[in-house]
C-alpha cells in the first residue's frame, strides 16, 4: 500500500528533486511502496536488475562474495539514496546484494521506467553522471588509501570512508547512525578483528570518537582528515 504523501517523499531525492509536480505525479503511478526487516534480501547477485530503489528511512548493505564465500566488497545506503547505480543502461543482473541491516522502508520502481525518464531528461541524466563520478571518486580513493597503508592504517581510513559516506553533522560531531560492528570494519579494512578493536579502543581513550553496536560518533573530525590525507 503506498502512502498518501508520495509526491513529496519523492522531492526529498535529490534525483527528483527539480522535477514538476506533473512531473512527480505521473511518476508515482509507476512507484510502489514496501518495508524489509532487518536481515532481509531485496536481491541478491545475479538476480535480474529489475528495480531501482529509493531508500527512505534505513541502512541497506550491498556486497559481493566469491565462490569461496570470502566477502569481496561491501558498501552502505543510507537514507534518501537511490540505488543501485551500477549496470544502469547496461547489465540485465545486478552485481551484488542487498540487505537490510535495520529495518528499512523504500519506494522502487521498474528499471526500464527509470532509465527512459532519465534518457529523456537533461537534468535526470546530469544527476547520475555526476553521482556515478562521486562514487567512482570515492572508491578510487578507498582502493589507493587500502592498498598503501598499514594495518592500522587500514583501520582509520576506513573509518574516515564511513564518516564521509554515512555520517551525519550534528553540530560540533559527525554522527554514524548505522549499526557497523569491528567485523564490519574488520571486512572492509582487510584487517583483524583485533586489529580493528585495538584501534578503536585507542580513538575512545583519545576521546577522538564514540562507539557501539548502534552509533558511531566521530568528536574529532580533524584527526581523520589528517591521517587520511
Amino acid at each position: 500500500m503506498k502512502p498518501e504523501n508520495i509526491v513529496e517523499l519523492l522531492k526529498s531525492f535529490e534525483v527528483f528533486s527539480h522535477s514538476s509536480e506533473k512531473e512527480l505525479i505521473q511518476l508515482s503511478s509507476f512507484v510502489y511502496w514496501r518495508t524489509y526487516r532487518k536481515g532481509q534480501l531485496l536481491f541478491t547477485a545475479g538476480d535480474p536488475r529489475e528495480r531501482i530503489y529509493l531508500l527512505v528511512d534505513g541502512f541497506v548493505k550491498l556486497e559481493k562474495n566469491n565462490s569461496d564465500a570470502t566477502l569481496l566488497y561491501s558498501d552502505y545506503i543510507k537514507p534518501n539514496t537511490l540505488f543501485p547505480y551500477g549496470g544502469l543502461f547496461s547489465d540485465p543482473d545486478y552485481h551484488y546484494s542487498a540487505i537490510a541491516v535495520t529495518d528499512v522502508e523504500l519506494l522502487y520502481l521498474p528499471t526500464f521506467y527509470f532509465e527512459d525518464t532519465v534518457k529523456r531528461s537533461k537534468k535526470h541524466l546530469l544527476h547520475v553522471v555526476r553521482e556515478l563520478s562521486s562514487i567512482l571518486r570515492l572508491h578510487e580513493t578507498r582502493l589507493q588509501k587500502m592498498t598503501n597503508s598499514n594495518a592500522t592504517e587500514r583501520v582509520i581510513h576506513t573509518i574516515s570512508y564511513l564518516m564521509e559516506d554515512l555520517g551525519s553533522q550534528e553540530g560540533d560531531v559527525v554522527t554514524l547512525r548505522c549499526p557497523i560492528t569491528t567485523t564490519d570494519i574488520s571486512n572492509i579494512s582487510g584487517t583483524s578483528r583485533e586489529t580493528v578493536s585495538h584501534v578503536i579502543n585507542d580513538l575512545k581513550k583519545n576521546n577522538i570518537l564514540s562507539f557501539n553496536y548502534k552509533k558511531m560518533t566521530i568528536h574529532d573530525q580533524q584527526y581523520f582528515q589528517l591521517e587520511s590525507s
